[in-house]
């Protein structure tokens, strides 16, 4: 039984890079909101219980999901990933965050053929999107930043939700309360300047030589303006999601 709301939303936000933030989706928060950064690559732990927060969002990075045996960190993070799913708190997970969520889930991660997907690239959504309460507002197609080689199955008993040209597997969900997103719907031109060194390593990394981080800047003013009311409408139904501190409608209703 979900009980009435007691206290302020407090969101936990896992970060891969020191660089990235809520960025476009943070327009969504309001002043009652509380955001925690959690670093686990610098060493952090969580001090408190995962139970504490209200909603779990886990960003992006360079790293790769299966790649535990180098970053021992992301075993704490796959049990504290999992202990919130057990408690039904409402996951986001973005790029690497999908990866590692699907990864959880029990499917495979790994390495695409098709090579890096970079840049502000159409994403198509899929008929399930239509009923899905965080997307069915969206476009059919739209652009959206994206820098990611590895890609992921879609778990067992999710709902495959956006394809890609490059990538056919772009989005799903898994339940009512975890939400995974291939592509960043955080990016604009301040996110992308913030995490520019990041970006250019990965396109250095990846043979891409044809592609700088200013080209994709001036890519970011001509599309984030239209990404920006789509991150904002997302977030707002991901925090309207039923939690262990609220009561709240079937979020597919």
């Amino acid at each position: 039984m979900q009980l009435a709301a007691t206290n302020p939303p407090k969101i936990l936000v896992i970060r891969h890079e020191a660089c990235t933030s809520l960025g476009l989706l943070g327009q969504a928060l309001s002043p009652d909101h509380r955001v925690h950064y959690l670093n686990f690559f610098q060493g952090e732990q969580l001090t408190d219980v995962i139970t504490d927060y209200s909603h779990l969002v886990v960003l992006g990075g360079a790293i790769s999901a299966y790649e535990a045996d180098r970053h021992s960190f992301l075993h704490d993070e796959f049990h504290l990933i999992e202990t919130a799913m057990a408690a039904e708190i409402p996951t986001l997970g973005i790029c690497l965050g999908a990866q590692i969520l699907a990864k959880v889930l029990g499917a495979n991660v790994y390495r695409g053929a098709a090579g890096r997907e970079a840049g502000w690239c159409e994403v198509e959504l899929l008929e399930a999107a239509s009923r899905d309460r965080l997307l069915r507002s969206f476009p059919k197609r739209f652009r959206v930043f994206q820098s990611h080689q590895d890609t992921f199955e879609i778990p067992t008993g999710a709902v495959r939700l956006a394809q890609s040209a490059q990538y056919p597997n772009q989005a799903f969900c898994y339940g009512d309360r975890i939400w995974a997103l291939q592509f960043h719907l955080e990016f604009d031109e301040h996110v992308l300047t913030d995490c520019a060194a990041v970006i250019t390593q990965e396109l250095y990394d990846s043979g891409i030589h044809t592609t700088t981080v200013s080209d994709l800047l001036a890519a970011a003013k001509r599309h984030s303006p239209a990404v920006a009311p789509l991150a904002h409408q997302f977030m707002q139904q991901f925090f309207q999601l039923p939690t262990l501190n609220s009561q709240s409608p079937n979020p597919n209703s």
